[in-house]
């Protein structure tokens, strides 16, 4: 068996932001302190208190506390970057796909295609159900090459888009609880709920409900298994 193919984001990303999130976050709380101090001396602002609180601690040892602190923020967003890269690994009999320290394996048996779409890297079972939809800043073309070096079935696009109509209320080919579920998940993305739009695109995925997002509208197809 070939060994196993990784694609990584790229060397820039990984560990640039390790550095340029500390760097924004220092500047961000040094230019924090300028304008705390600069307010704190007016004779009124809105939030005085607040400034008069950040412009704290005589300097240098003020300002030196403030950008140490803006670093350590910096710090803690590339961590939460770093849980949210995606990592690919492809070999002969599976597809592995890590994020953060979650990691999700598919055997090649299950797998139908592959294809990126809108920034995501997608994978369907060969019915057209929907196995993974992982959001990718790895290159197209590496992911290509990976999988296709292996055996697997990439494909340029959906092999699907034909299929996907827009969702209205009440749709008559869908049962009541799939119209639910997609009129629930309309709601939810108009409030900008996407952690409750996943959990519902999840839902209907379990119905055999392929969902598609465009202009605020929600676009459907129903997988070969229903």
């Amino acid at each position: 068996m070939a060994a196993m193919t990784t694609v990584h984001p790229p060397a820039l990303v990984r560990r640039g932001s390790w550095i340029y999130c500390p760097l924004l976050g220092a500047a961000a709380l040094f230019l924090l302190r300028l304008v705390a101090t600069w307010v704190s001396n007016l004779q009124w602002a809105p939030l005085q208190g607040v400034f008069e609180l950040a412009a704290s601690g005589a300097d240098p040892w003020g300002m030196l506390g403030a950008v140490l602190v803006g670093a350590v923020i910096g710090l803690g967003f590339a961590g939460l970057l770093a849980q949210e890269r995606l990592t690919v690994g492809v070999d002969d009999q599976r597809a592995v796909l890590t994020t953060g320290r979650e990691s999700n394996e598919f055997p090649r048996a299950e797998i139908g295609s592959v294809f990126v779409e809108r920034g995501h890297l997608v994978l369907l079972d060969p019915t057209g159900g929907e196995l993974a939809r992982r959001k990718s800043g790895l290159d197209r073309f590496a992911l290509r090459d990976a999988f296709k070096a292996h055996g697997h079935p990439w494909r340029d696009g959906d092999p699907y888009a034909g299929r996907y109509r827009l969702w209205t209320a009440d749709v008559p080919e869908l049962s009541l609880r799939a119209n639910k579920l997609l009129s629930d998940r309309d709601h939810a993305l108009r409030r900008r709920d996407n952690k409750r739009a996943e959990i519902l695109r999840d839902e209907l995925a379990e119905q055999g409900i392929v969902l598609r997002d465009g202009h605020k509208k929600q676009y459907w197809r129903a997988t070969d298994r229903f």
